[in-house]
């Protein structure tokens, strides 16, 4: 058995290693930087312990990043491959304490390599990676404590969940999923000893400086929720809600499925019960938000090693596995296009139109708007911004002094993208959108005249204040979200700039 167990985790570090050069391979592909992950090598360069919508942590990952492997679209791509190859060797390590061999490994890594949302996820710098392995780490420290009862692993969810939620906030919906899973469980006892308290105190003590920061900057966390409620989560439908756990995994959803199937009902299983609860209030919480079908992601893992050692024990057959695996395989692969864009564009707007029309799934082509796109939004964020910036070299050549002038972007991707794609010298782009509003200055020097201006359309108060507006171009690509995005080159003020931007800053940041 232990030999069985030690080629299983063999197995796994083999399938680890293939999958992160398969991320890395395919990382370049025929799309660019997303809008996120540019915003988030900015955060790289202005370390905090906040960001307007984000924990520290990802701004400290993405400064490791830059300064180890570079900025490049490749370089930037390095940690989040590693964190799959991390939350893989964790399927491992829960699959072989639920008792699973080499059957149960080659359905895990299967699904890693083939499911939409591990190849979405693990795909893009962004904190969502991170926080899959984080719920796939906390999974696995309660597993352990769920079969075993020593206090021990309770110290290490402390650290995981301190650590986490400076990730991501969303760890503390794994917390509350927990505590109430255990609460309904004959478990519940645990409440009465130290170690779960100790836990809660040593993630407080971690997140401390976070919420010291969240109150010496007036809690931007509530303003961005706010924002997020009313852009972007009223458009949520439960029902989308719904088949969308069941659309991200492809082909493996049955493997989840029997995961929580077995963790219910299994009588082998049955010590670990509290993790079905647990999925099952996080989804009914989030259904209650009205939360985004992607933060359900990190109950996965623990999902997809429970089913993996469930169907090793009904499926006898070596054929029968085969086969199994076969059709997992087989029908998450015409879909995987829609988790990695490793097709050319024109490939890609012909395969979700054929999506959409002849397999009759538009679900990855329903943007945060609610409305049905060429593409899936993350696609089209992915594209114009070097266009975007080539327009704003031309602006800079005929601006004049860089002393004199003033780059502004109307929102954080715009303003990433003239920082990391311009070759001209230029000042700092400027933004109110996002964490750019902590970096702008509120008092500008006298000096400031001209302003390079970036935004779908000029605004009224932009036309009174300038004598000279030149429009240098717009963003043409037809498949970029930025499309019709201007750049403009204005000169000669009517009155102070300085006066303006100084008003404009306290407005925004009250």
């Amino acid at each position: 058995m232990e030999n069985t167990a030690n080629k299983a985790l063999g197995c796994a570090f083999a399938l680890a290693v293939l999958l992160l050069g398969a991320q890395l391979t395919s990382s370049s592909g025929y799309l660019g930087f997303h809008r996120d992950e540019l915003m988030y090598l900015a955060l790289g360069k202005h370390l905090d312990w906040g960001f307007w919508s984000n924990p520290p942590f990802i701004g400290f990952i993405s400064y490791l990043g830059q300064q180890f492997f570079g900025s490049s679209l490749l370089a930037t791509h390095v940690l989040p491959a590693l964190s799959a190859a991390g939350v893989l060797w964790l399927m491992a390590l829960m699959m072989r304490a639920l008792g699973g061999g080499m059957y149960a490994q080659l359905l895990c890594g299967a699904s890693m390599f083939c499911s939409i949302a591990w190849l979405r996820a693990f795909s893009m710098l962004q904190p969502v990676p991170f926080d899959i392995f984080f719920w796939s780490l906390l999974s696995y420290f309660l597993l352990q404590w769920l079969k075993t009862g020593a206090d021990k692993w309770w110290l290490y969810i402390g650290l995981a969940a301190g650590i986490g939620m400076l990730n991501k906030y969303t760890v503390a919906l794994w917390v509350v999923a927990t505590l109430g899973a255990l609460l309904l469980n004959y478990r519940r006892n645990v409440f009465t000893r130290k170690a779960p308290w100790v836990a809660a105190l040593l993630a407080g003590l971690i997140l401390l400086p976070n919420a010291l920061w969240q109150i010496r900057h007036h809690f931007p966390v509530l303003h961005h929720l706010k924002t997020l409620q009313e852009t972007q989560l009223q458009h949520v439908q439960a029902a989308d809600f719904l088949k969308d756990q069941l659309l991200v995994h492809a082909g493996f959803a049955p493997l989840w499925i029997a995961g929580l199937f077995a963790l219910l009902f299994s009588v082998r299983l049955h010590a670990f019960r509290p993790l079905a609860w647990q999925y099952l209030l996080v989804v009914g919480i989030l259904l209650v938000l009205k939360g985004k079908s992607y933060y359900t992601l990190g109950a996965y893992p623990m999902l997809f090693a429970a089913g993996a050692v469930a169907l090793e024990a009904w499926v006898f057959n070596v054929y029968a596995r085969a086969a199994l695996l076969t059709v997992f395989v087989a029908i998450s692969g015409p879909l995987m296009p829609t988790g990695k864009p490793f097709l050319p564009v024109n490939q890609l707007v012909a395969y979700f139109e054929w999506l959409k029309t002849d397999v009759g799934v538009d679900a990855p082509l329903r943007w945060e708007d609610g409305r049905l796109h060429t593409l899936p939004q993350d696609y089209a964020d992915m594209l114009g911004w070097e266009e975007l910036a080539a327009l704003t070299d031309q602006a800079l050549l005929q601006a004049g002094p860089l002393d004199s002038t003033v780059v502004y972007a109307e929102n954080y991707g715009q303003a990433a993208a003239v920082e990391h794609f311009c070759k001209q010298p230029h000042p700092p782009a400027f933004s109110f959108s996002d964490s750019y509003l902590l970096w702008v200055p509120e008092n500008l020097s006298a000096g400031k005249q001209n302003l390079i201006y970036i935004n779908d359309e000029l605004g009224d108060d932009i036309k009174g204040l300038y004598g000279d507006i030149r429009c240098i171009g717009t963003i043409q690509n037809p498949l970029a979200r930025e499309k019709g995005t201007g750049v403009w080159l204005c000169k000669r003020p009517k009155s102070s700039f300085p006066a303006l931007w100084k008003h404009r800053v306290r407005e925004e940041r009250d």
